[in-house]
């Protein structure tokens, strides 16, 4: 049976023990220095107490520590990952081979998306360097990962299916460090791509003002895991360290249930199993639009069919609900719209639409009137919006939604059957959990007939089944008593509670991260020269690559090292990203006819700088060049 990982972002210790009961079957989380969301670190007693709740359940806890490093930092960095080594993390993340060179403790290693993993002969060749995982480039197609799996087979593959993309490739954009000197290698990004800029042509024509014209739309393909299993993709990542509760309950819950869709279906039972135990038990239906979104995007799974872009905002759009049909044109009373649509809308919910100037204006809801047989709804604002007539609304704020998975208990129980039998010296209680784990609870006492045998069986069912908060469920139950023997109700319950915290206890042993130790090798670097996008800012990632015969090693931007003058940033490509402007404005050199206003060299513009635009359409990429 091959194994199927949900993996769940973990802001902090109460969001990944909530995404393991909605789901996941593993969660990564950054410790409290080193990883790639700096506002997201956690104590090592917090990340303890996750894996300790997350093993019960056969699911994982991956540590980020996926920024590169400088020299003063590596030695904190060791010890940090022998800590984890030490309260059984079962992981870690890394993107600065410098980190290989130190002394390691034997503990898996995936390569994070930041080491910009998206050919085939660089994963060989971290295949062979001895990582357990690479977390795949979220550039790739369909057809793509394919031809990975197929050329490395022998890696577990883990791939982005939801959340922010990076406008950039990962590991490869320094937009935010040329701005702010804040660098997403190193944690900080300050998200430049969400910002505004102007487009303006060689002739010094501003052609789109102000608008978001980097900003992607969140990735969602939900509806591609099963292409994405048959491809070779194992681990199936939602983004988003930085969420809150009620995102990370919502959309694990949401994809738990798409995974065991597929896996439920045909044969597919008898290929693949998730790679943790136990049932999932919510209480709401779960709705990833309903979350943070900024409009979906598929991105480029089967290369680039629809627009990565959202020009008019970076900030989350929701969920659509409808048109405007009627408005109050007259001025008097309360100004209020009427939109066609099914949803139930509530007071403070947050709705928002896209104004005449092609941005995204939002308010609030004051009061609504519901017409559910005719499918309409009269809202009224807490301020007048400049809507009319066919004006699309959508919901970014769902109040009795996020109320509803917030207040939810969900929880996640293991499967159990309990087995009652007669012994010599009374009887005994079994307990088998559905990982095979089973524990025995005697019961010794003097055996009575029970008097009263109407219902007996329903009785007994009943005092076995109460399970409280436990993480049980009982699956099953099975008296092989001879006859209708008597229990004392506050003796079987005590027996039966001794049982359920033998088998609780037995839980806590049983799970044990498997353990690698890690070889050094001298394999061949796919590449002989390095330029600064190898991100090389401390020595121990220099000797890396030297022994894995590279000849020439670039210093990364971050940081000068001593080689050469310091950075100069004139000329550099700050950014390579799939969300080409052209494309998204309907002007691609290859698909459409160009108007002659953009049939010249393009730049974008913000207050301080201009960047030149390259078009690489043969590869479907556009560049990002600063000028000095």
């Amino acid at each position: 049976m091959e194994h199927i990982e949900l993996l769940s972002p973990a802001k902090n210790l109460e969001i990944g023990i909530a995404a393991i009961d909605s789901g996941a079957d593993a969660v990564y989380i950054g410790a409290d220095s080193f990883g790639a969301r700096v506002q997201a670190g956690n104590s090592l007693e917090d990340i303890a107490s996750l894996v300790s709740y997350a093993h019960l359940f056969n699911a994982k806890v991956y540590v980020t520590i996926n920024t590169i490093l400088f020299d003063n930092e590596l030695e904190k960095a060791e010890d940090l990952i022998k800590k984890l080594y030490e309260i059984e993390v079962d992981a870690i993340i890394i993107q600065d081979y410098g980190i290989l060179e130190i002394s390691l403790p034997p503990i898996h290693i995936h390569s994070s998306t930041q080491m910009h993993n998206i050919s085939k002969e660089r994963i060989k060749f971290l295949s062979d360097v001895g990582f357990k995982r690479v977390v795949l480039a979220r550039e790739l197609s369909i057809e793509q990962i394919r031809e990975i799996h197929s050329f490395v087979p022998d890696i577990e593959l883990e791939f982005f299916v939801h959340g922010a993309l990076c406008n950039g490739l990962s590991g490869q954009c320094y937009l935010s460090y040329e701005i702010t000197k804040r660098s997403g290698n190193r944690g900080e990004c300050s998200q430049a791509c969400r910002s505004k800029y102007d487009l303006v042509n060689s002739q010094g024509k501003i052609l789109i003002k102000d608008k978001h014209l980097l900003s992607t739309k969140d990735f969602n393909a939900s509806s591609h895991i099963p292409e994405m299993i048959e491809a070779g993709i194992r681990s199936f990542k939602i983004e988003g360290r930085l969420k809150e509760m009620d995102y990370a309950k919502n959309v694990t819950a949401y994809y738990s249930r798409e995974i065991d869709k597929y896996i439920s279906t045909g044969n597919n039972k008898e290929k693949y199993c998730r790679s943790s135990i136990g049932k999932t038990e919510i209480g709401f239906e779960p709705d990833v639009e309903r979350s943070f979104n900024r409009g979906f995007t598929s991105f480029n799974l089967h290369g680039k069919k629809d627009i990565i872009g959202n020009l008019d905002s970076a900030k989350s759009i929701g969920k659509y609900l409808g048109k405007v049909s009627d408005l109050n044109k007259s001025g008097r009373g309360k100004f209020y719209f009427q939109v066609d649509t099914k949803e139930r809308i509530s007071n403070g919910d947050g709705l928002c639409y896209i104004n005449m100037e092609g941005n995204i204006e939002g308010f609030l809801v004051n009061g609504v009137e519901e017409n559910p047989s005719q499918g309409l709804v009269m809202i009224y604002p807490n301020k007048k919006p400049d809507i009319r007539l066919l004006t699309k609304i959508y919901r970014n704020l769902d109040t009795q939604f996020t109320k509803q998975v917030l207040t939810d208990k969900t929880k996640r129980r293991i499967g159990v059957d309990i087995i009652l039998k007669e012994t010599s010296q009374g009887f005994s209680l079994q307990a088998i959990d559905e990982q095979g784990l089973n524990v025995q609870e005697k019961i010794i006492i003097e055996k009575q007939i029970a008097h009263k045998v109407q219902d007996y069986d329903k009785n007994l069912l009943k005092q076995i089944d109460k399970l409280g908060d436990s993480i049980f469920y009982l699956r099953s139950f099975e008296n092989k008593c001879s006859d209708n023997f008597f229990f004392a109700s506050s003796l079987l319950n005590q027996h039966r509670r001794n049982l359920i915290e033998k088998l609780y206890e037995l839980r806590q042993k049983a799970y044990k991260p498997t353990r690698k130790e890690f070889e050094k090798n001298d394999v061949p670097y796919p590449q002989k020269t390095l330029d600064f996008r190898a991100n090389v800012v401390n020595e121990k990632a220099r000797q890396f690559y030297l022994r894995h015969k590279v000849e020439r090693v670039e210093c990364g931007l971050e940081k000068d090292m001593g080689v050469g003058k310091e950075n100069d940033f004139n000329e550099v490509n700050l950014m390579r990203t799939k969300n080409c402007i052209r494309y998204a404005l309907g002007q691609c050199l290859i698909r459409d006819r160009i108007s002659e206003d953009f049939n010249q060299e393009l730049f974008l513009r913000d207050n301080n700088r201009t960047y030149r635009l390259n078009f690489d359409c043969e590869n479907c990429f556009m560049d990002l060049i600063l000028l000095d």
